[in-house]
C-alpha cells in the first residue's frame, strides 16, 4: 500500500465560522520520515509533530491543547474539521486548506489607512462587563500585525490586512481561534470579534498613545503564605513544605494547560529555570483544569512538560473557577486571571503577586516584564 503523500510547502487554511471565514497559514515539512506542520501567526511559529496518516485521512493533534484536525487529503486540498475537545458545546469547526497559497486574507491594492500605534479599546461593548484593552498594531502597507493587551494577558499574535478603512486580523494556535474586523469612521474603530463558532461580540477603539493598563502587581494579593499538597502527573503528592523547597526562593504559578497566556509564561519560566537553578530558586506550577478526569489531566500536564522541557513540578490543584482557586490556595484574595504568579523570598515571605502575563507578541510590554522579573528574582533569592 502506498503511503499518503502530503505536499510540502505553504498552505492557506480557512476555518468556516457561521457568518465569516477565519484564515491562517501553515507550512508542511518532512523531517526524516515524518511530516510536521508549522502554524504561522505573524512572527509566531508553532511546530505540530503529532500527525497520524491513515489511508487518505490525517489526524493532526495540536501541541499541549486538547484539540485535533481530522482531515481528508485530496492532492492540493485538505478538508475536514478542527475539534476542540476542551469545549463541551459546539466543539467542531469545518476546515479547508489549499496548497501553495501564501496569502492570509485576500490581497489588497486599496490605499490603506495606517493603524500603527496604540489604541484604547473596549471589548464586548454590548456587555455590562465591557473590558479595557490596548490595541498595539504595526503596519507596513496593507499588512498589519499586533495584539490586544489586557489585564489578564494578551491576545497573542494577530496578523491581517487593511482594505482602505477596514481592518481584518486573525490568529489560530490550537486553542485561540479568533477573528477581528474593524472599520474606521469619525476617529474611531468599530469592530466585530469572533471566538470560534460559539461567541461573537462588538468592540471599539480610539487612538491613545499614553494609555496604560492597571498595575498587574496590585490586583490579586495574599494574606498568608500559601501552603498546599497536590499530586503531580504521576500521582506523587508534592508539598510546598518538602525539603526540596526549604530555604529557597519560590515562584508559584497558577495556570492551566488550556490557557495560551499560561503556556507563554511556562515557556519563559522553564527556560529561565533551566539556566538558573544555582540561584536557590524553585518553581511550582499549580494546574487548574476544565476536566476532572485525572487520566486526561495527567496527559495534558505531561504533554506540556515535554513540549516546553519543564524541569520543575507541575501539580494538579483543581478545577477551573475563581472560587475553586481561592479555596485551594488559602490566603489568595481577589484572584482574577490565569496565570497569576506568587513570588516568595528565601525567608518565606510573599514579596508580590503578579496577575496575567504579557507574552512575546506584546513587544515592549514583554521586554518590560522581563526587566521587572529579573529585578524581582534578585530580591527574593537574597
Amino acid at each position: 500500500m502506498m503511503l499518503l503523500q502530503i505536499l510540502t510547502g505553504m498552505w492557506r487554511a480557512v476555518l468556516l465560522l457561521p457568518d465569516a471565514e477565519l484564515p491562517f497559514n501553515f507550512e508542511i515539512r518532512k523531517e526524516e520520515m515524518h511530516y510536521v506542520m508549522i502554524i504561522q501567526n505573524a512572527e509566531e511559529r508553532i511546530k505540530v509533530d503529532e500527525i497520524i496518516v491513515n489511508g487518505d485521512s490525517l489526524y493532526i493533534n495540536l501541541p499541549v491543547y486538547e484539540s485535533q484536525f481530522r482531515i481528508q487529503l485530496k492532492g492540493n486540498t485538505m478538508s475536514g474539521n478542527w475539534i476542540n475537545y476542551a469545549r463541551k458545546e459546539v466543539p467542531s469547526i469545518p476546515f479547508h486548506a489549499e496548497h501553495n497559497n501564501l496569502q492570509r486574507f485576500l490581497p489588497s491594492k486599496i490605499k490603506a489607512r495606517n493603524y500603527s500605534g496604540r489604541w484604547e479599546t473596549w471589548m464586548d461593548v454590548t456587555d455590562k462587563d465591557s473590558s479595557l484593552a490596548i490595541g498595539v498594531f504595526k503596519q507596513s502597507g496593507n499588512h498589519i500585525t499586533g495584539t490586544f493587551l489586557q489585564s489578564g494577558g494578551d491576545h497573542r499574535y494577530l496578523e491581517g490586512t487593511v482594505y482602505g478603512d477596514t481592518i481584518w486580523m486573525s490568529t489560530f494556535d490550537g486553542s485561540h481561534c479568533w477573528l477581528y474586523r474593524g472599520i474606521y469612521k469619525d476617529g474611531q474603530i468599530n469592530g466585530t470579534f469572533w471566538s470560534g463558532n460559539h461567541y461573537k461580540s462588538l468592540w471599539h477603539a480610539n487612538r491613545n498613545d499614553r494609555l496604560e493598563l492597571p498595575d498587574p502587581n496590585k490586583s490579586a494579593s495574599v494574606s498568608t503564605v500559601p501552603d498546599f499538597i497536590f499530586p503531580n502527573a504521576d500521582s506523587i503528592m508534592i508539598s510546598k513544605s518538602d525539603d526540596r523547597y526549604k530555604s529557597k526562593a519560590l515562584i508559584i504559578q497558577i495556570m492551566g494547560t488550556w490557557c495560551p497566556n499560561c503556556l507563554d509564561e511556562t515557556a519563559f519560566l522553564a527556560e529561565y529555570y533551566a539556566k538558573n537553578q544555582k540561584k536557590e530558586l524553585e518553581i511550582i506550577g499549580l494546574d487548574f483544569e476544565k476536566t476532572t478526569d485525572f487520566a486526561r489531566i495527567s496527559n495534558n500536564i505531561k504533554r506540556l512538560i515535554k513540549r516546553y522541557k519543564v524541569e520543575y513540578e507541575i501539580l494538579y490543584a483543581g478545577s477551573v473557577g475563581r472560587e475553586e482557586v481561592m479555596k485551594k490556595i488559602p490566603g489568595l484574595e481577589n484572584f482574577k486571571s490565569y496565570p497569576t504568579t506568587i513570588y516568595i523570598n528565601r525567608q518565606g515571605e510573599v514579596v508580590k503577586v503578579y496577575s496575567g502575563f504579557s507574552g512575546p507578541a506584546t513587544g515592549k510590554a514583554y521586554e518590560d516584564f522581563i526587566t521587572e522579573f529579573e529585578s524581582t528574582i534578585e530580591k527574593i533569592i537574597h
